[in-house]
C-alpha cells in the first residue's frame, strides 16, 4: 500500500486540475449560452421596437413614416423603369358618428375590419397603410396607366359596402378615395399625397361614399374651403353670426303660429352672407357645434322674450348630421331648454330624413331622449330621400314639412302632396309646407289640409323686432293682407 500512495499523490492533482478544466469549460459554455439567449433577447426587443416605430398598434398596417419609406423606394422604381405608381387617400365617411354613437370599441373593431379589407384589395407589391385616425393610404406600384388605379378604387368601395360585423350587428360603413398618379398628377412625394388628400375632400363634398381622381380645380376649391373656414372661425370669434326668423302661418287661423331661425354671417366688408354662401363649409367643419349651440341658446332666449311679452311661439331649429348624431346632444338640448327657462315643447328641431335611414337605430334612441324633454321634432326635406311615412312611424315625430320641390310642381305633384297629407294626418303628425311663393299654391295647400306653411309669399327672414311688430299687429303677413 505504500509503495502506491506516491503514485496516488502524483495523479490527484491531476485528476483536480483535469475537473478544473471541464468545470471552467461548462462555465464558459453556459456563460456563452447566457450571452446568445441575451442578444436573441435584445434583437427582438429591437426589432419589435423597429415595428411598433413602424406600424400602427391597432391594424398592424405600416404607419405614415413607414409609408413614406415604401413611396420614396416606389417613385425610385418607376423613375428607373418608366411605369406609374399611385397614391389611393382613403377616409371612412361618419367614423366620428360611430364612435360618438357606439363606443370607441366598436370605432376599433371598425378600423380593423376596414384595414383587413383593404389589404384584401391590393396586391403582395402594394402598401396599404394608416395615415391616422380613420384616415388610410395605399401605395399602388407598377401600374400601367392611372385606369389601374380607379379599377382598384373602384374595388375597394365594392369591398366596403359590404356591412361590418361589430357586436353581432351588421353596421353600414361607407369612404371617400381620392386618386392621384405619379407622375402624371405630381412628380414631388409630399405634393401627391397631398393632392390625393384633396381629392378625397372632393369626394366628401360630393355625397361621400364616392372616388375621385385628382384635378386641378379640385385644389382651387380645397383652397377656398380652407380660406373660408378659417374666416368663419374668425367669425365665429367675433360674433359675427346673427339670427334671423321667418314667420310660419298656422293656414286654418291665419296666424303666425311659430318661426324657423336662419344662420347669416354679418361679415364687417361684404355686409349680411346667406346660409348658401357658408352653410357647407361650416357644417363640415367643427364649427358647426359651437356654433349650432349657439344657435339653439340665442333662439330659445328670444323665444323667452317673447313669451314675456305675451307671444306664444314655436322655434324651428335645424340639427345638421354632425350635431345630431354628437354625443353630447341631448344634454346640449336639455342645458338650452333650462338655461332659456322656456318649456320644451316651445323648441321644434329639425332633421332630414336621410339621416333617419343612415343610422336608424340610433336615431331613434336619439328622439325619444329628444321626446322627454318635451321638443318637438319635425323630419324636413321630406319626400326627396327614400323614407316613408310608414317608416316614419317607427320614429317620434311630430311634424313632417314637406320639401319646397312638391310646393313648386302641385300643379303636376298635386296628388303625392295630397296623399302625404292624409297620411301625416292619420298618425297624427302636422304638416308644413316650405317654400310657398304664390298665393295660388298657398290656396292648394289649404285645400289639401295642411296645417302651416313658410315662404317669400308670406313673409321673408326678418329680424326678432320685426317678428314682433308682426305678432302685435303692426305690420302683416302678406296672407293676411290679401285675405
Amino acid at each position: 500500500m505504500n509503495s502506491l500512495w506516491p503514485v496516488a499523490a502524483g495523479v490527484a492533482p491531476c485528476l483536480l486540475a483535469l475537473a478544473a478544466g471541464q468545470w471552467q469549460a461548462r462555465g464558459l459554455r453556459a456563460r456563452c449560452a447566457q450571452l446568445q439567449a441575451a442578444l436573441a433577447a435584445q434583437r427582438d426587443t429591437e426589432m419589435r421596437l423597429d415595428f411598433i416605430a413602424h406600424h400602427d398598434s391597432l391594424t398592424g398596417l405600416p404607419n405614415r413614416l413607414q409609408f413614406q419609406m415604401q413611396l420614396e423606394h416606389g417613385v425610385a422604381y418607376a423613375r428607373r423603369h418608366g411605369s406609374l405608381l399611385a397614391v389611393l387617400f382613403v377616409d371612412i365617411d361618419h367614423f366620428k358618428t360611430i364612435n360618438d354613437t357606439l363606443g370607441h370599441d366598436a370605432g376599433d373593431q371598425v378600423l380593423a375590419q376596414f384595414a383587413q379589407r383593404l389589404r384584401q384589395c391590393v396586391r403582395e407589391v402594394d402598401t396599404v397603410a394608416r395615415q391616422g385616425g380613420d384616415e388610410f393610404i395605399v401605395l399602388l406600384t407598377e401600374l400601367r396607366n392611372g385606369a389601374d388605379a380607379q379599377q382598384v378604387a373602384e374595388k375597394i368601395m365594392r369591398v366596403i359596402a359590404e356591412p361590418f360585423m361589430i357586436n353581432g350587428d351588421a353596421l353600414p360603413v361607407a369612404a371617400s378615395i381620392g386618386v392621384a398618379v405619379y407622375p402624371d398628377d405630381d412628380a414631388d412625394i409630399e405634393t401627391l399625397i397631398e393632392k390625393a388628400d384633396v381629392a378625397m375632400y372632393a369626394a366628401k363634398q360630393r355625397g361621400k361614399g364616392a372616388s375621385l381622381r385628382f384635378l386641378p380645380s379640385m385644389q382651387a376649391k380645397a383652397y377656398s374651403s380652407l380660406i373660408l373656414e378659417t374666416a368663419l372661425r374668425h367669425a365665429q370669434e367675433h360674433n359675427e353670426f346673427v339670427l334671423t326668423y321667418q314667420p310660419k302661418m298656422n293656414l286654418r287661423e291665419r296666424r303666425i303660429t311659430g318661426v324657423k331661425a336662419l344662420l347669416r354671417w354679418k361679415h364687417p366688408e361684404l355686409g349680411l352672407v346667406m346660409p348658401l354662401d357658408f352653410l357647407p363649409v361650416l357644417e363640415q367643419s367643427s364649427l358647426i357645434l359651437p356654433v349650432g349651440a349657439w344657435v339653439m341658446a340665442t333662439a330659445a332666449a328670444q323665444v323667452r322674450g317673447w313669451m314675456a311679452r305675451g307671444h306664444a311661439l314655436t322655434v324651428a331649429v335645424h340639427l345638421s348630421p354632425r350635431q345630431f348624431f354628437h354625443k353630447e346632444i341631448v344634454q346640449v338640448v336639455a342645458d338650452t331648454l333650462d338655461k332659456a327657462g322656456v318649456p320644451g315643447r316651445c323648441i321644434e328641431l329639425e332633421i332630414t330624413e336621410a339621416m333617419l335611414i343612415d343610422k336608424s337605430q340610433n336615431a331613434e334612441e336619439i328622439l325619444h331622449q329628444f321626446k322627454q324633454l318635451g321638443v318637438r321634432i319635425a323630419i324636413s326635406d321630406f319626400g326627396t330621400g327614400y323614407a316613408s311615412l310608414n317608416y316614419l312611424r317607427r320614429f317620434p315625430v311630430d311634424v313632417v314639412k314637406i320639401d319646397k320641390s312638391f310646393v313648386d310642381d302641385l300643379s303636376r305633384g298635386g296628388a303625392m302632396v295630397r296623399a302625404i297629407i292624409e297620411m301625416a294626418h292619420t298618425l297624427n303628425m302636422q304638416v308644413i309646407a316650405a317654400g310657398v311663393e304664390t298665393g295660388e299654391q298657398l290656396a292648394q295647400l289649404r285645400e289639401m289640409g295642411c296645417d302651416e306653411a313658410f315662404g317669400f309669399h308670406l313673409s321673408a327672414a326678418v329680424s326678432p323686432e320685426e317678428v314682433e311688430a308682426l305678432l302685435a299687429g303692426r305690420q302683416q303677413p302678406v296672407e293676411v293682407l290679401t285675405s
